[in-house]
């Protein structure tokens, strides 16, 4: 490695790019990281995903074999066959890879079988945006059982242990990490949001008005919430907390921009209460178009429960909400309390339709000024809140590790002797 120039080799366990959450902050990440740093080289390795912008310094190399169906995404032979693949990848490109940065517990441990299979010195980083045994057990890669938990416990600590630094998406997990392996050896990186995305001259009126035509005509309001659909994001519950109110406010409708294993509980949800004509379920969307999804909305809602999960992640669209300029009902689980604090949005006791039926009659109430006043703290808030301003201590990070790797290495002369 030259004195300036760092080649990055990014391992991304999934399809990229996606409207997921892990693979848009992975792309946030990619984008920052070249931004900040114009001799940073980067080497992403993923899964077979969409269409991308080319740049300069970017080399992509995606493996097939992964099916991104929602019914087959977590099942072990799904995955392992594509990270196979990856680990192949990674092990061609070997010799250009100064340091690795690793997204999810399953990208660590491909890092790490890589370093293992090529004796490499290239240290290694982690990106982790939850907690590994409850998310295992949540996708049904593993039984609910201490027995079965007990094993795969073992394997975090060990995971967590062989690398060299560890981002966590919030503090919780990064508390809960630095138990593990030291606070020197941990760090919070947020989900950041990209406040260009959000300039009005990137707005594209005719989007918007395409949009209203179809999901929001003359006279309606929409209460929206964009993102996944797991059990952990509360949705169900906002479907009955609008329920609820709906039949108060003869001029609303519910707009759930996404996709995932609950939509069917949704609108079976819908169809029991009495409102599936007034639920709106475009699909998932580009993320370059999420703000214009955001834009159609009058009240947006976060409604995540509190569990193990939400305890130790991150609710990455929040920031997108606060850059969009429109009231927020949230649950204040998952970094929402820190990012609406001062006011900036509305927080509801997480795990109660009423009060989360509530937030959401307040924030339509809220008179012109009020509303003015709440969004202007928002975006306040989040000015700072940016993969811009906060993305340089990642990339002197990765720069310190490759350097103390290099002055670790021993000599030519070492090497060859007898």
């Amino acid at each position: 490695m030259s004195d300036r120039r760092l080649t990055v080799g990014m391992v991304a366990a999934m399809p990229w790019p996606a409207a997921k959450a892990s693979s848009i902050r992975a792309g946030n990440i990619l984008r920052a990281l070249l931004d900040c740093d114009p001799e940073l080289f980067v080497e992403l390795f993923a899964y077979e995903g969409g269409s991308f912008d080319p740049h300069p310094r970017l080399r992509v190399h995606r493996v097939s074999g992964f099916d991104a169906d929602k019914a087959r995404y977590y099942r072990w032979r799904n995955k392992l066959v594509a990270d196979l693949g990856l680990l192949g990848a990674l092990r061609a490109a070997r010799e250009r890879i100064d340091v690795l940065y690793a997204h999810t517990f399953e990208g660590l441990a491909i890092a790490l079988a890589f370093k293992a299979s090529t004796r490499r010195r290239v240290p290694i980083c982690a990106d982790l945006h939850g907690p590994f045994v409850p998310e295992l057990v949540h996708y049904g890669m593993i039984p609910d059982r201490r027995l079965a938990r007990a094993p795969f416990a073992l394997l975090e600590t060990a995971l967590l242990r062989a690398c060299d630094h560890v981002f966590a998406s919030n503090e919780g997990l990064a508390e809960t990490i630095a138990a593990k392996i030291g606070r020197e050896r941990t760090s919070v990186l947020f989900d950041y949001v990209d406040l260009a995305l959000f300039d009005p001259a990137r707005i594209d009126p005719l989007r918007i008005a395409e949009l209203e035509a179809r999901f929001k005509p003359p006279g309606t309001r929409l209460v929206a919430y964009v993102g996944m659909f797991k059990d952990y994001q509360g949705v169900d519950g906002l479907v009955r907390a609008f329920a609820a109110i709906a039949p108060r406010y003869p001029d609303l409708r519910l707009l759930l921009v996404g996709d995932g294993p609950c939509r069917s509980d949704y609108e079976r949800i819908a169809r029991a209460r009495g409102i599936a004509d007034r639920l709106l379920m475009p699909g998932l969307v580009p993320h370059a178009d999420v703000v214009h999804w955001l834009r159609l909305a009058d009240v947006l809602v976060s409604p995540r429960v509190d569990n193990s999960i939400t305890r130790s992640g991150f609710v990455s669209q929040m920031p997108e909400y606060m850059a969009a300029g429109k009231p927020i009902v949230s649950t204040p689980v998952s970094g929402c309390a820190f990012l609406l604090r001062d006011g900036a949005g509305i927080l509801v006791p997480p795990d109660d339709d009423a009060a989360l039926a509530g937030g959401i009659e307040r924030a339509l109430a809220l008179s012109e000024d009020a509303r003015a006043a709440m969004v202007a703290r928002a975006r306040a808030n989040v000015a700072r809140f940016t993969w811009r301003e906060n993305i340089g201590p990642v990339a002197a990070r990765l720069r310190a590790l490759a350097a103390r790797s290099v002055r670790a290495a021993p000599s030519a002369a070492a090497r060859e002797a007898p």
